[in-house]
């Protein structure tokens, strides 16, 4: 599974459905689980990288809400997980609270009190999603750069100019421009500095930039 959704995992089919029902209506591309098992089965592959937000239902046969969410966070999800149950103990809303849950609705939910609740979580999603998805686009360019182009880019984005970049590394200043030039084109910009406020503006900055960068190594 790719992209954002509700994940609504409920054994109770009426409730289920009608969380469904009301969550498109609201504009939300989401889909119902009757339990904890066939949404963990649908997600195996990609269960650290879910993005949207989880409705679980705290109470369910075989694995229940609080075991579901330990086996998303163990995997390294973090998606956020949305409580509701019919029961309300303080003690499992607050472990489920401390697990990162963002909050613990009681059934019978308003349904606009969990659109709100939803929209919060929707919101910056989306932002994490994003940017999430440009990390992958950037990692893809940086990976057709040479090791030369790469060592350039890393001197480019910490404000060095050419004519310094060439004396660190004992080159012409003609052959860093004629290096430069080149990486632009696979950035598809026409600066460094024009692709750097691209990715900031995207939520990916200049620190994640290098530390990409380091990941792919330089060759020299």
């Amino acid at each position: 599974m790719s992209g954002l959704l509700v994940y609504v995992v409920d054994d109770d089919a009426d409730v289920r459905k009608g969380l469904v029902s009301l969550l498109e209506s609201a504009g939300y591309p989401a889909q119902g689980f009757a339990s904890a098992e066939s949404f963990l089965d649908a997600v195996a592959e990609s269960m650290a990288a879910l993005a949207g937000c989880v409705i679980l239902d705290l109470r369910m046969p075989g694995l229940d809400g609080l075991a579901l969410q330990r086996r998303l966070v163990e995997a390294g999800g973090t998606i956020p997980i949305l409580f509701l149950t019919g029961h309300g103990e303080l003690p499992d809303a607050l472990v489920a609270l401390r697990a990162g849950a963002v909050d613990f609705l009681l059934k019978p939910v308003d349904g606009r009190l969990l659109l709100r609740r939803l929209d919060a979580c929707w919101q910056a999603e989306t932002a994490r999603f994003q940017a999430r998805q440009l990390q992958e686009q950037v990692l893809c360019v940086l990976q057709r750069l040479t090791g030369r182009e790469r060592e350039i880019l890393g001197f480019a984005l910490q404000g060095i100019r050419n004519w310094a970049i060439a004396e660190i590394l004992g080159l012409s200043l003609r052959t860093i421009e004629a290096h430069r030039s080149r990486l632009l084109l696979k950035l598809d910009a026409a600066s460094v500095q024009d692709w750097q406020r691209r990715c900031e503006q995207g939520g990916l900055p200049t620190a994640r930039l290098v530390e990409l960068l380091a990941s792919l190594g330089v060759a020299t």
